[in-house]
């Protein structure tokens, strides 16, 4: 008995192993070299970009999520040219290397962003008319350029917009850490599913011994 259940404990571990290796090959993204369209890329000028994309804004970056793919930066807007106005700050994905046609931003980067989404929801997505082409630098003769594309006055960011909501208070008093709430993810699962069937094998490993 005691060695049948020695074998399921090791069955089960060996089986968990695969699963937890599978999991991992498949949220880590595959890396593959970008491949320009047949002819080249398309010679777009900044009016053309302006014209393409729904959102046009100007902003600086104040932070990189390099740990999601494709990336996500948050932007701090200094001015809306296209697609209306919204909040201070924004949430932007779909950045990344050139190695995935993508365009990486940094901390600090003042740029003129191509974009497309919802300004007012605080989450937008960068828009690319062709690769590697969602953002520009924001020097004063790209922002006169897009200013006149555009055909309107800039539009300052809604600063109400985006002040930062109070921490929700649980029925018990204190704050809900929503974040730590949303951080369990595969690596604790694998975890749980490994200790599981561990603590339930040393269970009725012990139950057998004493009924003997």
């Amino acid at each position: 008995m005691k060695a049948n259940v020695i074998r399921l404990i090791s069955s089960i571990i060996f089986l968990i192993g695969v699963f937890t290796i599978t999991l991992m090959n498949a949220s880590t993204p595959s890396a593959y070299a970008c491949t320009p369209p047949v002819g080249g890329l398309p010679n777009y000028t900044l009016a053309d970009r302006v014209g393409f994309a729904p959102i046009v804004l100007e902003g600086r970056v104040i932070s990189v999520d390099e740990t999601s793919f494709p990336m996500t930066a948050t932007i701090e807007v200094m001015q809306y040219f296209k697609g209306g106005g919204g909040p201070a700050t924004l949430t932007v994905s779909r950045f990344g290397s050139s190695s995935v046609c993508l365009s990486m931003v940094y901390e600090g980067d003042h740029i003129i962003l191509f974009a497309s989404g919802d300004p007012h929801s605080g989450q937008l997505t960068a828009f690319y008319a062709s690769q590697f082409d969602a953002v520009t630098a924001a020097t004063p003769e790209a922002v006169q350029t897009v200013i006149d594309t555009a055909g309107q006055a800039p539009i300052l960011p809604d600063v109400q917009a985006s002040v930062t909501p109070e921490p929700e208070e649980s029925a018990a008093g204190g704050t809900i850490d929503r974040d730590r709430i949303l951080s369990f993810g595969p690596l604790e699962l694998c975890l749980g599913l490994l200790l599981a069937p561990l603590l339930l094998g040393s269970v009725l490993v012990v139950s057998h011994a004493s009924r003997k």
